[in-house]
This record gives C-alpha cells, sequence and structure tokens, in this order.
C-alpha cells in the first residue's frame, strides 16, 4: 500500500494558485458589469446634451444645431482626451441629399464645424469619422430620430 504524506509547501503552493486562479476569475468577470455597448449609450443623453457612441478607447458625443456640429472626446471612464492633432469628418445624409463636412479642434477635448448646410432635421443620418493626432481614423454613426 503506497499512502502519500501531504506536505505543507505544496499545500501552500497549490493555496497560492487557487488564490490567482480565483482573483484572474473574479477581475474577468467584473470587467463586463461595468461595460456598454452603443446600444446602451444611444439611450443616455451626454455631458453637453448631445448623442453618445464608443468606438474602440473612446466616446463621441456629438451634438448637432442648424449650422453647427460638435463632438467631444473623452475615454471610458469620462475623461477628456485632447482633440489637438484630430481631424474629423461628418457626412449628414438627409434624404436624398448627402454632404461631408470637416471638423477642426476647438476646446481641449472638442471638434467643431459651422455650416449652414447643417440643419437638425428629423431623420437625418450621420457618419462621423475621427482620426485622433497619430492614430488610424475611427468611425461611427448616428441618426436624428
Amino acid at each position: 500500500m503506497n499512502v502519500s504524506i501531504l506536505n505543507p509547501s505544496h499545500l501552500a503552493c497549490a493555496a497560492q494558485r487557487l488564490a490567482g486562479i480565483f482573483l484572474m476569475a473574479w477581475l474577468c468577470l467584473s470587467i463586463p458589469a461595468g461595460a456598454h455597448s452603443n446600444e446602451y449609450l444611444a439611450t443616455v443623453k451626454g455631458a453637453h446634451g448631445g448623442m453618445l457612441r464608443m468606438v474602440e478607447m473612446y466616446h463621441f458625443e456629438l451634438a448637432v444645431k442648424d449650422g453647427e456640429a460638435r463632438v467631444w472626446v473623452t475615454d471610458h471612464g469620462d475623461v477628456p482626451q485632447s482633440t489637438k492633432g484630430a481631424v474629423g469628418m461628418l457626412r449628414i445624409v438627409d434624404g436624398n441629399d448627402a454632404f461631408s463636412v470637416y471638423m477642426a479642434p476647438t476646446g481641449n477635448n472638442e471638434l467643431m464645424i459651422r455650416d449652414a448646410r447643417i440643419k437638425a432635421n428629423k431623420g437625418i443620418r450621420l457618419v462621423l469619422i475621427v482620426t485622433m493626432d497619430g492614430e488610424a481614423p475611427l468611425q461611427t454613426r448616428f441618426a436624428l430620430d
């Protein structure tokens, strides 16, 4: 009969491994609880009263009124992200009419364009493309319903 005796150092090692596994599992489960989707963000007004979307590490808040469009850029923790060196392009589709405008940085985390063609009409579809300084372009879509 072969009887093995548990060594206390083996038990300590096993306990540490189990603790590590449980910690990793807990961290993985806690991340989705704080996560959100564009479907959720579409139901929330932004800090400036605009529509919210997320793309990769950024949140984009778009506010459109007649003659003007503004975008504020934050991270997922709502920390403002510098738009210095960023470029924005907004494609506006209103029925059969479509045009694009280019947005320039203004303020700390804002892009803006003033253009008389911009109308805040119900049913307008918007495609926002933002290229943060030194990064690849990011695209998201909005609708004025």
